[in-house]
C-alpha cells in the first residue's frame, strides 16, 4: 500500500554547501558558525524571493527546490553576489532539473542525487548547472555560461552534460579541474579538418578524406576517446580557439594539420595540441610521393599514440591504420566520393556514386567504396529520387559485396539493414543488422540513428528519443545525429526544444537545408503559416534546380484554404516528374491532396508509394501532415499492407 504523503513531480534542484566547513571548524569555531548562519540568512531568504523552498538542511549545506530552472539560476547567482561580501562565505551551489520524490521528511529521487554530483564541480563562488538546466535557460537573455562536456559522475548511470554560469562575478573552474575529479575523456584526442594548401582548391576532398582515415585509425585503439568525423566537421574553417574547441568537445587534446598536394608530390603537416593551455605537444612535417600515402597516415597515428601512451593502454608500435586497398588512384577515387557523399545532397551523391565506381574499376576488392556504393542508392531510393526496386537492388548487391570482402565492418552491416528496412520491409532483419553494427562499433553514431529510425518506423518514438540521444553524446555537434533528434522532439510535440535544436544546427551550417525544412514543419504544426513560408522560401533558395517549389508550399497554401495556390504547385510537381522519370514524388502528392481534403486521391497516392516501395512511405506513423487521415478504415489497412501495426 503506497504511501499518500508521497507525490511526485518535476522540479528544479539546488544543492549548496560551503568549501572547508569541516576544517575551519576545527581552527576557529565561532567563525565557522558565523559564516554557515550567514550563509543560511542568505539562502533562506534569497530562495523564498525566487518562490523556492528550503527542503533540506545539511549542517554546511541546503537542499532547494524550485518550480523552474530559471528561478533556481536566478536564486543561484544572487546568493552568490551577496556572499562575495565581506564575510565572503566559499559558497559552491549545483542545480539539476528532473523528476522527485517529495514528502514531510523531504526531496528523494535521481535528481537529488546527480544535483549534489553537479555541486561538487564547483568550486567557491561558482554555480555549475546539468544540461537539462542549460536547456531550460540557454535563450534566457543576461546568463551566460561556459561549456564542459559530457562527464561520467559517481553513482550516476548517464554521463552528464556540464555547464559554468559565467556572468561577472561569479568564479569558473579550469576545464583540467573538471577532468581531474571526474576523469572524464582525459585519454582523448579531436582530429579536426585537415587545410587544404594545394594550389587547386578542388582538392579539397583529398585533404577530407586524409583527415577521416586518421579519425578511423585512432577509433581502434581501446581507451581512446575520439569524436566522430560528423562531429569535428562542423569546426572547419573555423578561427575558434583550440581551448574552446576542447571545452565544446570534452577533449584533452587536438591534431590539426595541412595537406599540400602537387603532382605525385605530397606534403602532410600534423600537429597535437594540449586543449587546456593551448600549448603544442608535438608537431611534424611528412614529405613523399602519393604512393607513400597510406604509409603517412600509419606514421602520424602512430606518433600521436606514441604521444600520449602514458596515458593509455596500448601498444604504440603496432600498425594503426590498415588500407582496404593497394591502389592510390583506387584511394583517390574513393575520398572524392566520400567528399560528395557527406554533402548529402540528391545532386552531390549522384557525383559520389560516380567517383566510387571509378574506385571499384580500379581496385574490384575495394570494401570501403562497396559500402559507400551501397549507402548511397539506399539514400537515393529512401527520398524518392530513384526508384525503389532499382535503387534497393543495386544497395543490397553492393552491401553483399562488401560484407564478403570484410564482414568486420559496422558500416557494411547498416547498408544492409537499411536495405531490410526500406526494401524488404524485413524489420527484424533490420534491427538486427542495426544492433550487430553497435555492437562492433559502439561509437558509431550512424548505427545509432539507424536503429532510431527503425524504431521511428514502428512508432516507438521513446526509443527512438533514446537513440538519438545516444548519438548526440558520439558526436555532440554531428548534423545528422543533431538533425534526427530535432526530428524525435518534434515528433513529441516538444516544439520549442525542437525548433532552438535546428536553430542551433543553421548556427553550424546556415546551408544545411533539412533543418530549415524542419523549421518550417514545427511552424506549420502551430499553424503560423507565415514564419513556415519564410523557412521554407529560405530551403528553396539554397536549391538551385528548375521546378524546386511545389511540396511545402503546396501544402501550406492548401492547409490556409487557398487552393488555386495549392493547385499550382500540384502542377510544378507534374512538371519536376516530367523532367525526371526517376523521381518517385508519391508522398509529395499524398501529402498536398490530404491537406486539400482530397482523401480518396491522397490514400491513391500512398498506396501507389506503397507499390512501388518508396521508403519513405514508411516513415507514416510519424509524418503529421497524414494524421488527419488516421480515423480512416484505409489508413489502417495501409499499414497492414507495410507490415506495420496498425
Amino acid at each position: 500500500m503506497s504511501d499518500q504523503s508521497n507525490y511526485r513531480s518535476l522540479a528544479a534542484i539546488m544543492f549548496a554547501d560551503m568549501v572547508g566547513y569541516t576544517k575551519l571548524m576545527q581552527e576557529d569555531e565561532s567563525k565557522a558558525k558565523l559564516l554557515r548562519d550567514r550563509q543560511r540568512n542568505v539562502v533562506d531568504k534569497t530562495i523564498a524571493t525566487h518562490n523556492g523552498k528550503v527542503m533540506q538542511y545539511y549542517g554546511d549545506g541546503t537542499l532547494s527546490m524550485f518550480s523552474s530552472a530559471i528561478k533556481a539560476v536566478e536564486a543561484a547567482r544572487e546568493i552568490q553576489d551577496q556572499l562575495q561580501r565581506d564575510p565572503k562565505v566559499p559558497l559552491r551551489i549545483g542545480i539539476h532539473i528532473g523528476d522527485v520524490v517529495h514528502d514531510s521528511e523531504g526531496v528523494f529521487g535521481d535528481a537529488v542525487n546527480v544535483a549534489a554530483r553537479v555541486q561538487s564541480l564547483s568550486v567557491p563562488g561558482g554555480v555549475m548547472i546539468s544540461g537539462k538546466v542549460f536547456e531550460e535557460i540557454r535563450n534566457h537573455p543576461g546568463i551566460k555560461v561556459e561549456a564542459f562536456g559530457e562527464h561520467d559522475l559517481k553513482n550516476v548511470f548517464n554521463p552528464i552534460s556540464i555547464f559554468a554560469l559565467a556572468n561577472e562575478g561569479l568564479s569558473v573552474p579550469e576545464q583540467s579541474y573538471i577532468q581531474g575529479i571526474t576523469g572524464s575523456h582525459k585519454n582523448s584526442v579531436a582530429v579536426l579538418p585537415f587545410a587544404n594548401f594545394s594550389p587547386n582548391p578542388e582538392n579539397e576532398y583529398f585533404s577530407d578524406g586524409i583527415t577521416e582515415e586518421i579519425i578511423n585509425a585512432l577509433v581502434k585503439l581501446d581507451g581512446l576517446q575520439v569524436p566522430s568525423r560528423t562531429s569535428v566537421f562542423a569546426y572547419k574553417n573555423t578561427n575558434k580557439d583550440i581551448r574552446e574547441i576542447g571545452k565544446e568537445l570534452n577533449v584533452a587534446t587536438v591534431l590539426e594539420g595541412s595537406v599540400r598536394q602537387s603532382g605525385n608530390k605530397i606534403r602532410v603537416t600534423a600537429q597535437l595540441i594540449n586543449t587546456d593551455d593551448g600549448f603544442h605537444i608535438w608537431s611534424e612535417n611528412y614529405d613523399g610521393e602519393m604512393k607513400d600515402i597510406f604509409k603517412v597516415q600509419d606514421e602520424i597515428s602512430q606518433k600521436i599514440a606514441e604521444k600520449l601512451e602514458q596515458n593509455f593502454e596500448f601498444n604504440a608500435t603496432r600498425v594503426f591504420y590498415e588500407a582496404s586497398t593497394d591502389s592510390v588512384v583506387a584511394y583517390n577515387h574513393y575520398l572524392q566520393g566520400l567528399y560528395y557523399w557527406n554533402k548529402r545532397t540528391p545532386e552531390a551523391v549522384l557525383k559520389a556514386i560516380e567517383c566510387y565506381q571509378k574506385a571499384i574499376r580500379k581496385c574490384k576488392t575495394y570494401t570501403k567504396a562497396y559500402s559507400g556504393l551501397a549507402n548511397c542508392y539506399s539514400f537515393l531510393g529512401v527520398i524518392g529520387h530513384l526508384k525503389g526496386k532499382v535503387a534497393f537492388t543495386k544497395a543490397e548487391k553492393f552491401a553483399v559485396k562488401a560484407l564478403e570482402l570484410n564482414d568486420f565492418r559496422g558500416g557494411s552491416f547498416v547498408s544492409l539493414g537499411f536495405v531490410d528496412l526500406f526494401y524488404k520491409w524485413d524489420f527484424d532483419s533490420a534491427e538486427a543488422n542495426f544492433r550487430k553494427a553497435i555492437t562492433m562499433e559502439p561509437n558509431n553514431e550512424e548505427a545509432r540513428l539507424a536503429l532510431a529510425t527503425y524504431y521511428r518506423i514502428i512508432g516507438d518514438v521513446d526509443r527512438m528519443y533514446h537513440h538519438t540521444k545516444a548519438a548526440i553524446k558520439i558526436a555532440p555537434v554531428s548534423l545528422p545525429a543533431l538533425l534526427q533528434h530535432a526530428h524525435s522532439l518534434m515528433i513529441t510535440e516538444k516544439h520549442k526544444k525542437a525548433l532552438d535544436l535546428f536553430d542551433r544546427i543553421l548556427e553550424l551550417d546556415p546551408l544545411f537545408r533539412p533543418a530549415l525544412e524542419g523549421i518550417a514543419l514545427v511552424h506549420v504544426f502551430e499553424k503560423k503559416y507565415d514564419k513556415a513560408i519564410r523557412a521554407v522560401k529560405k530551403y528553396l533558395d539554397l536549391i538551385d534546380l528548375d521546378y524546386k517549389d511545389g511540396t511545402q508550399l503546396g501544402y501550406i497554401a492548401a492547409l490556409k484554404g487557398n487552393i488555386k495556390l495549392a493547385e499550382e504547385n500540384l502542377k510544378i510537381l507534374q512538371k519536376r516528374e516530367e523532367s525526371n522519370p526517376d523521381l518517385n514524388l508519391c508522398l509529395d502528392y499524398a501529402v498536398i491532396y490530404a491537406a486539400l481534403g482530397k482523401t480518396d486521391i491522397a490514400f491513391d497516392y500512398l498506396n501507389k508509394a506503397v507499390d512501388e516501395k518508396l521508403g519513405s512511405v514508411l516513415l507514416i506513423k510519424t509524418i503529421f501532415p497524414f494524421d488527419m487521415l488516421k480515423s480512416d478504415v484505409r489508413y489502417g489497412q495501409l499499414l497492414e499492407r507495410m507490415g506495420l501495426n496498425p
